[in-house]
């Protein structure tokens, strides 16, 4: 199902992304951090809140660390230091959840057919429904959501009965305004234009 995108240009979603840049800057810096203390240049990360999760050792394996798997890849042994310390590292929000419950996004569908029997579908690409899109930390800023009005439309043209509060949402916030998704394609062309104009 097609994205919707939101130019963000004030407002509580402004408040959230710089919120977000922040965040995932305390992130990276406590990853390299540990990665410069164990000495490694490659890992794995958690592709929602960005916390290390296995490293490859270039020389020796520091001891809290399990064999490599057929990837290379090294995780913390169990009860360990390392495990506690990968565990306990700054974390980003999931911007799913943020822009969900902060802005009211549904993420999710509820329905019931004809014969009273419920069920409900994710809308969207899951665990990525909603997301940010940022070309710099000073911008410009975007926002992804889904379309739900198309999805709340396609179920009931199929004879479902779509509950709240996903049956009455508008796609409409305070200080953003919905693009195309070319447009936002050409922004990101011409900022990267810009930055080679800039290194040559």
């Amino acid at each position: 199902m097609k994205s919707l995108i939101f130019l963000i240009e004030g407002g509580k979603a402004l408040e959230l992304i710089k919120a977000h840049i922040a965040q995932k800057k305390v992130v990276v810096a406590a990853r390299k951090a540990m990665a410069d203390e164990l000495g490694i240049s490659e890992g794995v990360t958690d592709v929602i809140d960005g916390r290390l999760l296995a490293v490859a050792f270039s020389g020796q394996r520091h001891p809290d660390f399990k064999a490599p798997d057929r990837k290379g890849m090294s995780y913390p042994k169990k009860r360990s230091e390392w495990e506690k310390r990968f565990a306990e590292a700054p974390a980003c929000k999931d911007p799913v959840t943020v822009i969900g419950e902060e802005l009211g996004v549904p993420t999710s569908i509820s329905y019931t057919n004809a014969g009273g029997f419920g069920g409900w579908s994710s809308i969207g690409n899951p665990l990525r429904e909603c997301g940010f899109l940022y070309l710099s930390e000073n911008g410009p800023y975007a926002m992804w959501i889904p379309d739900i009005p198309s999805a709340v439309s396609s179920h009931e043209a199929d004879g479902y009965q779509v509950k709240e509060p996903a049956k009455s949402f508008i796609p409409e916030f305070e200080g953003c305004r919905r693009i195309e998704n070319e447009e936002w394609d050409i922004m990101v062309a011409r900022h990267k234009l810009a930055k080679k104009m800039s290194a040559s």
